[in-house]
């Protein structure tokens, strides 16, 4: 939130891996994506994370370095652990933030976090005593209300979606599941305004790759074909979508098909 005290205080010593602006010598297992430490209130402030291991990582192992507990999702079956390149967002007011980013395909996962400061903080994974990962910021490390991607320093608002997937090998080399496709892509963003946000996706493919733009009820608005080797941003018409909420992009080449939903605001 804007303009608010910082009431869970700063981290306190010596973080084992900073990957935020500088080189680690190997992927952690579990990495920050995204901070959203200012968002335009009431939206609540969240953060992302990434499970780059290639195997389910128990959720009660792990905890944020400056605070007591750990990670928890209750009583909820099948859900207590993070599935292998699985991305889940941590706010401490999940009704609220999925009111504001709309998709039911994004895990969500409820924490008392405290306040992040606005102009001066930093988090940290730990699994025990160990740091897994961190991430610092300050008042020019991105322009508030928007959030950031701490591997690339710049402001991100793709909850859900890893832009960067394609280059993480995770955990010892563990490739993920989008490096296996026959295609890469990339979106501009996964919340949109109704004829003011452009819509931009990036794919790179040695063949050819079907790209649709679909309704909340899955009906086709828009479709093109981007031919191999094409390696460029694309812009997605909005002008056939007559309304607020959500839609779906569609990618395709043969029978592999990636859907990814996107938020329209007005």
């Amino acid at each position: 939130m804007l303009n608010k005290e910082n009431r869970s205080g700063r981290l306190i010593g010596v973080l084992l891996c900073f990957c935020g602006f500088a080189f680690c010598t190997e992927v952690p297992e579990l990495y920050f994506t995204e901070i959203h430490h200012c968002p335009v209130e009431p939206e609540p402030e969240w953060v992302e994370i990434y499970n780059a291991s290639g195997r389910r990582l128990p959720i009660g192992e792990y905890r944020f370095c400056n605070r007591a507990k750990n990670w928890s999702v209750g009583k909820t079956r099948g859900k207590d652990s993070i599935a292998p390149f699985e991305t889940v967002l941590f706010s401490r007011d999940t009704l609220l933030l999925r009111e504001y980013i709309g998709f039911r395909d994004v895990r969500l996962i409820q924490y008392a976090m405290g306040y992040l400061n606005n102009t001066a903080g930093s988090l940290a994974i730990c699994k025990g005593d160990t740091v897994i990962d961190s991430v610092a910021w300050d008042k020019n490390t991105v322009t508030c209300p928007s959030g950031f991607n701490p591997r690339t320093g710049r402001a991100e608002n793709t909850p859900g979606f890893q832009k960067t997937s394609v280059q993480d090998r995770g955990h010892k080399g563990a490739l993920s599941r989008e490096q296996t496709a026959p295609f890469t892509f990339r979106l501009s963003t996964r919340v949109l305004r109704l004829n003011k946000t452009p819509l931009r996706v990036y794919v790179e493919s040695g063949q050819t790759v079907t790209l649709k733009l679909l309704d909340s009820a899955g009906r086709e608005q828009w479709k093109t074909n981007v031919p191999p080797y094409t390696n460029a941003w694309l812009n997605v018409p909005l002008r056939p979508l007559s309304d607020i909420g959500v839609v779906y992009i569609s990618l395709s080449s043969g029978r592999y098909e990636k859907l990814v939903g996107l938020l329209v605001r007005p």
